[in-house]
């Protein structure tokens, strides 16, 4: 059995930087620590489905990672009667493959400057193999957190009805 304390480590930073992606939109702070909280659950799940689940693919773990933190970005939006996606964006940030994307730019700028035909060719081919991952990933995180909000299409608007934020403005509409 494989010890845990990886999928905490991992859930713990995804944590910060979806506090840090949160806190750059200048959300209310409770939205803060939702973000966190969501950050750190769509990330322990995508790294939990490849290290103990051994799904091949890292573009399918995203989308289902994507598509849990859509779901519960809507309980949470129902929560704290925030828009869904205030809160589940920023959660979404810290998956992103920025990685993958800047191992691809150097084996581009290795192919270009690149004399020989056989290493150039090597660097071809690993330039598009970490391009379509970052592509493929891009789009899961997409279209998994757009079918949540496509499906709770009706429930993304009613989430911020008789929130504390528009009864606040409530008094000030007999000045207008």
């Amino acid at each position: 059995m494989q010890s845990l304390s990886p999928v905490f480590i991992d859930m713990f930073f995804a944590a910060l930087a979806g506090f840090g992606f949160a806190y750059s939109c200048k959300p209310p702070v409770r939205v803060l620590f939702l973000s966190a909280i969501l950050a750190s659950i769509g990330h322990g799940f995508r790294f939990a489905l490849v290290e103990f689940f051994s799904i091949p693919n890292l573009a399918i773990a995203t989308f289902a990672a994507s598509f849990l933190v859509g779901c519960c970005g809507m309980l949470f939006a129902k929560i704290s009667k925030t828009p869904s996606e205030v809160i589940a964006f920023p959660a979404l940030l810290p998956m992103i493959p920025g990685i993958y994307a800047y191992r691809a730019i150097l084996y581009l700028f290795s192919f270009i400057n690149e004399k020989d035909m056989t290493l150039k060719t090597h660097n071809l081919v690993e330039f598009f193999d970490y391009f379509l991952t970052t592509v493929s990933i891009t789009l899961a995180l997409a279209v998994g957190v757009s079918i949540t909000l496509l499906i709770f299409f009706e429930q993304s608007f009613m989430v911020t009805r008789n929130s504390g934020i528009f009864d606040r403005y409530k008094k000030y509409k007999k000045f207008f």
